[in-house]
């Protein structure tokens, strides 16, 4: 098996085009990283339980998969998010002469892609790397609405690459980390007016960013394994433009630090046929609180992005059944706390403690090709907003309005083994490794 093949299985992988035009994991995150684990709402990610794409999670799980591995994943989401404001707002846009309506429809379709590639190098060591979008939202209410003077349409993406290494240190304890280099680019509009037709201010900037993972995975027993991950924050200094008058741009830049995430995950084997699956998040997203965006030129504060967010936590728990020979099918729950409070919520992000309902199911069709499905339901909190003379944002203009949200999510993934493997059969696939 040579390093060749290994290039080549990197290149496939990575061929879907990556993107990410909308959060479904608390606020700016994106969750929906690997397809096998969203059919389990991601309950043992970080054990291994979603395949390949768990070292998004834990890059220790590298090590879980022999010889020489790729998987491509891609996740359609429809999401449905809408601010209807209350009869104090309505009467106070029509005296202005300002724009009497909800926000209509803010979400779209969108969709999300990942890939991973990993290569054993002996029966010690592995090395690999994952693709991913870990964060991303759009927002796109009416043009002119009752709220514009906060939100009109608002575009956050990311593009993370992370070479990953794994290190088998004995049967039960296996230890990896990788190098992050993430991409980030932004674009936030609101009008300058209440008036229909009034133009719009533009924040528009990218940076690139550098983090690490680290992780560890346990093997206490036959059929039981532990998988504990941890992903750093990386800082990003936003540089771009920001234009409050039509055509009349000025320099700008801010910062933003996106928060490190600690996700512990177990899956245990109650026999050929039946495991159980849990995971336990946690998202320092308290890091994002209010940036203030300076004129490059001056050194001055042009204006401000505010966030205002508390930590976030996510609980799943989940089972996968071994149908038939090639055939899994798996199911699970979650409960997401979301980060943004009642008190900091802004027009852009309608965003809620959820809850996620998931099912899917694996085919292996081949000994090399497998193909995985995972489709989720979020049930999300009623989501209200109160920009009033307390709220962060407010510009003088008080706006109340009650947001309800909710999304579907669909994922698809194939993965593929470019060397020889064994033929499949029904074993503990926690069984202590031979090579």
């Amino acid at each position: 098996m040579g390093g060749g093949r290994f290039w080549w299985a990197l290149t496939l992988a990575f061929c879907i085009p990556e993107g990410s035009n909308g959060a479904a994991a608390g606020a700016l995150g994106t969750r929906e990283q690997n397809a096998r684990s969203q059919g389990a709402a991601f309950a043992g990610a970080a054990a291994g339980s979603g395949g390949l794409g768990s070292i998004f999670w834990n890059p220790a799980s590298i090590a879980l998969f022999p010889g020489l591995q790729s998987e491509s994943d891609l996740s359609l989401s429809g999401a449905q998010a809408r601010l209807s404001p209350d009869p104090y707002t309505l009467s106070s846009m029509d005296a202005l002469g300002g724009s009497p309506w909800s926000s209509g429809d803010m979400g779209i379709w969108r969709y999300t892609a990942a890939s991973y590639a990993s290569y054993q190098l002996n029966s010690s060591w592995w090395i690999g790397a994952a693709l991913n979008s870990p964060y991303g939202f759009i927002s796109k209410p009416r043009q002119d609405w009752a709220g514009q003077t906060y939100a009109r349409s608002s575009h956050l993406m990311s593009v993370a690459v992370t070479p990953t290494v794994g290190y088998r240190v004995n049967d039960w304890l296996t230890i990896g980390g990788g190098v992050t280099a993430q991409y980030l680019d932004l674009t936030f509009k609101q009008a300058t007016f209440v008036a229909p037709g009034a133009s719009s201010a533009i924040l528009q900037g990218d940076d690139l960013g550098l983090g690490f993972s680290l992780g560890a995975t346990m093997q206490p027993r036959p059929g039981t394994m532990v998988g504990i991950g941890y992903r750093s924050p990386i800082h990003h200094e936003v540089s771009g433009q920001w234009a409050a008058t039509p055509g009349i741009p000025m320099p700008m830049k801010t910062g933003l630090t996106l928060p490190e995430m600690v996700s512990v995950g177990v899956s245990q084997q109650l026999n050929p046929r039946w495991t159980i699956l849990a995971t336990g998040e946690w998202t320092n997203w308290s890091r994002l609180d209010r940036s203030a965006v300076f004129n490059r030129a001056t050194g001055l504060p042009v204006s401000s992005l505010s966030f205002g967010y508390r930590d976030g936590t996510f609980l799943s728990l989940g089972a996968e059944y071994q149908w038939q020979q090639g055939i899994a099918m798996r199911a699970g729950v979650g409960f997401e706390t979301s980060p943004v409070t009642n008190e900091a919520r802004n027009p852009r992000l309608i965003d809620s403690d959820k809850v996620w309902a998931s099912i899917g199911a694996s085919y292996q069709a081949t000994d090399r090709l497998g193909l995985d499905i995972g489709y989720s339901r979020q049930f999300m909190r009623q989501a209200p907003v109160r920009i009033t003379g307390a709220h962060p944002d407010f510009n003088g203009s008080t706006f109340i309005a009650d947001g309800k949200a909710s999304a579907d999510i669909i994922s698809f993934a194939w993965r593929y083994r470019w060397d020889a493997p064994p033929r499949p059969t029904f074993v503990d696939r926690y069984a202590p490794a031979t090579y």
